[in-house]
């Protein structure tokens, strides 16, 4: 990827992205200075449910427990 100022993603941008990827599905607070993250202050992560059911999980998995950040 490329940022059109600096032509490539620093260490800053590549974390942040990568931290992004991980989280999969939530909200993110990010602080920046200089037009560069510097920060992330809260990652909340999100579990989407549908109307499928715990009987469709595959080997009735239980879902992930929220925990407290």
């Amino acid at each position: 990827m490329q940022n059109s100022k600096e032509g490539f993603l620093n260490g800053r941008e590549q974390q942040l992205l990568l931290f992004i990827r991980q989280l999969g599905w939530g909200d993110v607070r990010i602080r920046i200075e200089n037009g560069q993250p510097v920060v992330i202050y809260e990652a909340i992560k999100t579990l989407k449910l549908d109307d499928t059911g715990a009987e469709t999980r595959p080997g009735n998995a239980p879902y992930p427990k929220a925990s407290k950040a």
